[in-house]
């Protein structure tokens, strides 16, 4: 074979190699001709996998070491359900959060806030006479919400009321008292004075309120939001972490002549 065929049959098989390899690695597009599923249900019947069992025990021991901690003693049965409008634990709840809540906002804003707002299902169990433990606060609100102050023209603060008027409910607040004359709201004071229609008031609550939770659409379209950062959970840690005995009381937040 001379050497200029030689040449040429080499370049016919160098072509040939590329022309392959551009076959080989063409794109193909798959589809999906059979999905099938199998739903397997998670339930004591299943086998245990010991060596996942030993490696989370240590983590076990400790998590139910801290959800267990003593954090506090209440000598009353704190429940939402003991009072007419108002209850130990709304009262307590309310109070508990406004007063966390105060300091944090004369630092981000140089103001104070007037009263707190929240709802009756919020609070989620009852917090039983004795020892208080971490556990009871997460039982107590085992959401993430967090808090955040609303400043709310005074026509919207009407609408809070009108709203708890007719719901007629023991929805937390504090730093108002609300006088009924039968059914109807008579008057209404926030810090000791005269509710002002004309007037913002800087309103706590949480953030799924604030987003119109629970029909709270009083609190949408504020006139300025002001984020904590702070979640209602930690809130109530903190202060029952303080509180060696707890003490609260229905101190006549609602009036009825």
């Amino acid at each position: 074979m001379n050497a200029n065929l030689y040449k040429i049959m080499k370049y016919r098989l160098f072509l040939a190699g590329i022309f392959f390899v551009m076959i080989s690695c063409k794109k193909t597009d798959y589809k999906v001709k059979t999905i099938k599923a199998e739903l397997i249900e998670v339930n004591d019947k299943l086998p245990t996998d010991s060596s996942i069992v030993i490696f989370l025990e240590p983590y076990k021991v400790q998590m139910e070491d801290k959800i267990n901690k003593v954090i506090s003693y209440t000598p009353i049965n704190l429940t939402r359900t003991d009072g007419k409008l108002e209850s130990s634990l709304g009262n307590l709840y309310a109070d508990v959060c406004i007063s966390q809540a105060d300091p944090l906002f004369k630092k981000l804003s140089g103001k104070t806030i007037d009263m707190a707002f929240f709802n009756y299902g919020g609070i989620r169990q009852s917090i039983p006479e004795g020892n208080v433990t971490v556990s009871d606060i997460f039982k107590l609100m085992p959401f993430e919400n967090k808090l955040l102050v609303v400043e709310m023209k005074g026509e919207k603060v009407q609408e809070l009321f009108k709203y708890f008027e007719e719901k007629n409910q023991a929805h937390p607040f504090s730093g108002a008292q609300i006088i009924f004359k039968g059914k109807k709201i008579k008057s209404i004071k926030i810090n000791d004075k005269p509710f002002d229609p004309k007037k913002n008031y800087y309103v706590l609550t949480s953030d799924y309120l604030q987003h119109g939770g629970d029909h709270m659409d009083f609190f949408k379209d504020p006139v300025k939001l002001y984020s904590l950062d702070y979640k209602v959970r930690d809130a109530l840690l903190d202060y029952f972490k303080e509180k060696d005995t707890i003490k609260v009381k229905q101190d006549q937040r609602v009036i009825f002549e």
